[in-house]
Protein backbone atom coordinates (compact mmCIF):
# COMPACT_ATOMS: atom_id res chain seq x y z
CA UNK A 1 0.00 0.00 0.00
CA UNK A 2 1.28 3.45 -0.95
CA UNK A 3 -0.27 6.56 0.64
CA UNK A 4 -2.15 8.72 -1.84
CA UNK A 5 0.11 11.56 -0.70
CA UNK A 6 2.87 10.17 -2.94
CA UNK A 7 0.73 10.72 -6.00
CA UNK A 8 0.08 14.25 -4.72
CA UNK A 9 3.84 14.76 -4.30
CA UNK A 10 4.36 13.75 -7.94
CA UNK A 11 1.63 16.11 -9.18
CA UNK A 12 2.96 19.04 -7.18
CA UNK A 13 6.41 18.68 -8.69
CA UNK A 14 5.15 19.66 -12.15
CA UNK A 15 1.68 21.21 -11.66
CA UNK A 16 1.93 23.26 -8.47
CA UNK A 17 0.99 26.50 -10.20
CA UNK A 18 -2.33 25.03 -11.35
CA UNK A 19 -3.49 24.94 -7.71
CA UNK A 20 -4.90 27.87 -5.74
CA UNK A 21 -2.34 29.44 -3.35
CA UNK A 22 0.67 27.62 -4.85
CA UNK A 23 3.11 29.45 -2.55
CA UNK A 24 1.64 27.47 0.39
CA UNK A 25 2.39 24.20 -1.44
CA UNK A 26 6.14 24.73 -1.77
CA UNK A 27 8.15 21.81 -0.42
CA UNK A 28 5.20 19.40 -0.39
CA UNK A 29 7.01 16.81 -2.53
CA UNK A 30 9.69 16.45 0.18
CA UNK A 31 7.45 16.46 3.28
CA UNK A 32 7.09 13.39 5.55
CA UNK A 33 3.72 11.63 5.41
CA UNK A 34 1.60 10.68 8.44
CA UNK A 35 -1.38 8.54 7.43
CA UNK A 36 -4.45 7.94 9.64
CA UNK A 37 -6.63 5.00 8.57
CA UNK A 38 -9.24 4.70 11.34
CA UNK A 39 -11.59 7.48 10.31
CA UNK A 40 -14.30 6.52 12.79
CA UNK A 41 -11.90 6.93 15.72
CA UNK A 42 -10.31 10.01 14.15
CA UNK A 43 -13.75 11.70 14.02
CA UNK A 44 -14.81 10.53 17.49
CA UNK A 45 -15.93 12.80 20.32
CA UNK A 46 -12.96 11.62 22.40
CA UNK A 47 -10.49 12.85 19.79
CA UNK A 48 -12.53 16.05 19.47
CA UNK A 49 -12.14 16.68 23.21
CA UNK A 50 -8.39 16.01 23.08
CA UNK A 51 -8.07 18.30 20.05
CA UNK A 52 -9.80 21.16 21.86
CA UNK A 53 -7.19 20.95 24.60
CA UNK A 54 -4.37 20.83 22.11
CA UNK A 55 -5.76 23.78 20.13
CA UNK A 56 -5.44 26.08 23.15
CA UNK A 57 -1.69 25.50 23.45
CA UNK A 58 1.44 25.72 21.34
CA UNK A 59 0.96 24.61 17.74
CA UNK A 60 3.89 22.26 17.09
CA UNK A 61 4.25 20.02 14.04
CA UNK A 62 6.33 16.81 14.18
CA UNK A 63 8.49 18.19 11.32
CA UNK A 64 9.10 21.64 9.82
CA UNK A 65 6.67 20.59 7.08
CA UNK A 66 4.32 17.59 7.12
CA UNK A 67 1.49 15.93 5.20
CA UNK A 68 -1.40 14.55 7.24
CA UNK A 69 -3.43 12.04 5.21
CA UNK A 70 -6.80 10.76 6.43
CA UNK A 71 -8.30 7.74 4.71
CA UNK A 72 -11.92 8.63 3.99
CA UNK A 73 -14.57 5.87 4.10
CA UNK A 74 -17.34 7.96 2.55
CA UNK A 75 -18.65 7.97 -1.03
CA UNK A 76 -17.22 11.39 -1.99
CA UNK A 77 -13.56 11.40 -0.94
CA UNK A 78 -10.93 8.69 -1.05
CA UNK A 79 -8.50 10.69 1.13
CA UNK A 80 -8.31 14.09 2.79
CA UNK A 81 -5.04 15.97 3.26
CA UNK A 82 -3.52 18.83 5.16
CA UNK A 83 -0.11 20.07 4.16
CA UNK A 84 1.21 22.20 7.02
CA UNK A 85 4.42 24.14 7.69
CA UNK A 86 5.81 25.33 10.99
CA UNK A 87 6.02 29.06 11.71
CA UNK A 88 7.72 30.72 14.69
CA UNK A 89 4.35 31.50 16.29
CA UNK A 90 2.20 28.68 14.96
CA UNK A 91 1.53 26.83 11.71
CA UNK A 92 0.19 27.50 8.22
CA UNK A 93 -1.34 25.01 5.83
CA UNK A 94 -3.85 24.01 3.19
CA UNK A 95 -6.62 21.43 2.85
CA UNK A 96 -7.33 19.41 -0.28
CA UNK A 97 -8.71 15.99 -1.15
CA UNK A 98 -8.74 13.13 -3.64
CA UNK A 99 -12.24 12.41 -4.89
CA UNK A 100 -13.37 8.82 -5.13
CA UNK A 101 -15.63 8.55 -8.19
CA UNK A 102 -14.46 9.80 -10.55
CA UNK A 103 -10.97 9.65 -9.11
CA UNK A 104 -9.86 13.27 -9.32
CA UNK A 105 -7.70 15.64 -7.30
CA UNK A 106 -9.52 18.67 -5.94
CA UNK A 107 -7.99 22.12 -5.89
CA UNK A 108 -6.94 23.62 -2.57
CA UNK A 109 -10.23 24.61 -0.90
CA UNK A 110 -8.96 26.20 2.33
CA UNK A 111 -5.74 27.89 3.43
CA UNK A 112 -5.18 28.60 7.10
CA UNK A 113 -2.90 30.08 9.72
CA UNK A 114 -3.16 28.93 13.34
CA UNK A 115 -1.23 30.84 15.97
CA UNK A 116 -0.18 29.45 19.34
CA UNK A 117 -3.20 29.58 21.62
CA UNK A 118 -5.69 28.63 18.93
CA UNK A 119 -6.30 31.91 17.09
CA UNK A 120 -7.01 31.04 13.48
CA UNK A 121 -7.29 32.78 10.13
CA UNK A 122 -8.88 30.73 7.34
CA UNK A 123 -9.29 31.74 3.72
CA UNK A 124 -11.43 29.82 1.24
CA UNK A 125 -11.10 29.28 -2.49
CA UNK A 126 -12.81 32.24 -4.24
CA UNK A 127 -15.29 29.97 -6.02
CA UNK A 128 -16.74 28.45 -2.87
CA UNK A 129 -20.16 29.40 -1.58
CA UNK A 130 -20.41 30.64 1.99
CA UNK A 131 -21.75 27.27 3.17
CA UNK A 132 -19.02 25.33 1.36
CA UNK A 133 -16.39 27.61 2.81
CA UNK A 134 -17.62 26.95 6.33
CA UNK A 135 -17.37 23.20 5.80
CA UNK A 136 -13.89 23.24 4.30
CA UNK A 137 -12.57 25.74 6.84
CA UNK A 138 -13.78 23.45 9.64
CA UNK A 139 -12.34 20.42 7.84
CA UNK A 140 -8.92 22.07 7.50
CA UNK A 141 -8.56 23.17 11.11
CA UNK A 142 -10.30 20.07 12.48
CA UNK A 143 -8.07 17.62 10.61
CA UNK A 144 -4.98 19.53 11.72
CA UNK A 145 -5.88 19.74 15.41
CA UNK A 146 -7.11 16.16 15.60
CA UNK A 147 -3.94 14.85 13.97
CA UNK A 148 -1.71 16.85 16.32
CA UNK A 149 -3.72 15.83 19.40
CA UNK A 150 -3.52 12.15 18.43
CA UNK A 151 0.24 12.32 17.86
CA UNK A 152 0.68 14.08 21.21
CA UNK A 153 -1.49 11.75 23.29
CA UNK A 154 -2.69 8.52 21.72
CA UNK A 155 -0.65 7.51 18.69
CA UNK A 156 0.99 4.18 17.98
CA UNK A 157 3.27 4.84 15.02
CA UNK A 158 4.73 2.29 12.65
CA UNK A 159 7.24 3.28 9.99
CA UNK A 160 6.62 1.94 6.50
CA UNK A 161 8.87 2.01 3.45
CA UNK A 162 7.98 2.56 -0.20
CA UNK A 163 9.12 -0.59 -1.99
CA UNK A 164 12.24 -0.14 -4.15
CA UNK A 165 10.31 -1.20 -7.27
CA UNK A 166 8.25 1.99 -7.04
CA UNK A 167 11.04 4.37 -6.03
CA UNK A 168 12.68 4.95 -9.40
CA UNK A 169 9.43 6.20 -10.96
CA UNK A 170 8.79 8.60 -8.09
CA UNK A 171 12.43 9.67 -8.00
CA UNK A 172 12.42 10.56 -11.71
CA UNK A 173 9.46 12.83 -11.03
CA UNK A 174 11.21 14.67 -8.17
CA UNK A 175 9.60 12.90 -5.21
CA UNK A 176 11.65 12.29 -2.07
CA UNK A 177 11.16 10.53 1.25
CA UNK A 178 10.63 6.78 1.11
CA UNK A 179 9.68 6.36 4.77
CA UNK A 180 6.13 7.20 5.85
CA UNK A 181 4.27 6.84 9.14
CA UNK A 182 1.17 4.73 9.71
CA UNK A 183 -0.69 6.02 12.77
CA UNK A 184 -2.92 3.77 14.87
CA UNK A 185 -5.12 5.48 17.46
CA UNK A 186 -5.13 3.86 20.92
CA UNK A 187 -8.76 4.18 22.15
CA UNK A 188 -7.90 3.95 25.85
CA UNK A 189 -5.18 6.58 25.66
CA UNK A 190 -7.39 8.96 23.70
CA UNK A 191 -10.18 8.51 26.26
CA UNK A 192 -7.78 9.43 29.05
CA UNK A 193 -6.60 12.47 27.07
CA UNK A 194 -10.22 13.57 26.61
CA UNK A 195 -11.11 13.44 30.32
CA UNK A 196 -11.19 16.71 32.27
CA UNK A 197 -8.29 17.35 34.63
CA UNK A 198 -8.58 15.21 37.74
CA UNK A 199 -10.17 12.31 35.87
CA UNK A 200 -13.80 13.22 36.58
CA UNK A 201 -16.50 13.10 33.95
CA UNK A 202 -17.99 16.48 34.85
CA UNK A 203 -19.30 18.63 32.04
CA UNK A 204 -16.47 20.60 30.37
CA UNK A 205 -16.37 24.37 30.24
CA UNK A 206 -18.48 26.07 27.59
CA UNK A 207 -16.79 26.10 24.20
CA UNK A 208 -17.53 25.96 20.50
CA UNK A 209 -17.10 22.51 18.96
CA UNK A 210 -15.72 22.78 15.47
CA UNK A 211 -17.54 21.05 12.63
CA UNK A 212 -16.33 17.88 10.95
CA UNK A 213 -17.43 15.08 8.67
CA UNK A 214 -18.68 11.89 10.32
CA UNK A 215 -19.28 8.38 8.96
CA UNK A 216 -22.58 6.89 10.17
CA UNK A 217 -23.15 3.21 10.87
CA UNK A 218 -25.37 2.89 7.76
CA UNK A 219 -22.58 4.16 5.52
CA UNK A 220 -23.84 7.69 5.05
CA UNK A 221 -21.39 10.60 5.30
CA UNK A 222 -22.69 13.72 7.05
CA UNK A 223 -21.18 17.04 8.07
CA UNK A 224 -21.54 17.89 11.76
CA UNK A 225 -21.79 21.65 12.03
CA UNK A 226 -20.13 23.77 14.70
CA UNK A 227 -22.13 24.02 17.90
CA UNK A 228 -21.96 25.31 21.49
CA UNK A 229 -21.37 22.63 24.13
CA UNK A 230 -20.41 22.44 27.79
CA UNK A 231 -21.50 24.06 31.03
CA UNK A 232 -21.29 27.91 31.07
CA UNK A 233 -21.24 27.85 34.88
CA UNK A 234 -17.81 26.21 34.74
CA UNK A 235 -16.38 29.05 32.66
CA UNK A 236 -15.71 29.29 28.97
CA UNK A 237 -13.08 28.77 26.30
CA UNK A 238 -13.27 31.37 23.56
CA UNK A 239 -11.30 31.20 20.32
CA UNK A 240 -11.46 33.76 17.51
CA UNK A 241 -11.61 32.60 13.91
CA UNK A 242 -10.96 35.36 11.38
CA UNK A 243 -12.78 34.21 8.27
CA UNK A 244 -11.76 35.48 4.86
CA UNK A 245 -14.42 36.65 2.44
CA UNK A 246 -15.55 34.28 -0.29
CA UNK A 247 -17.66 34.67 -3.40
CA UNK A 248 -20.15 32.28 -4.93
Amino acid sequence: MIPDAYELKRIMRTHRNRFWSPHLLEGLEFAPVWRFEDQAMFDSDEVDAAARRYAAGKQQLPHPAVIFELRDRGPVFRSQFVYARQRPDGIEGVWLALQRNPRRWMDVHAAFEIADGGLGNVEGHPRLTEEEFGQYADAATGLTWRALAILATAAEVAERQIKPVFRSRFSREGVRGWTWHLVTIDPERVRRAAEPSGGSHASPRWHIRRGHWRQLADGRRVFVRSCEVGDPSRGGVVKDYLVGAVSA
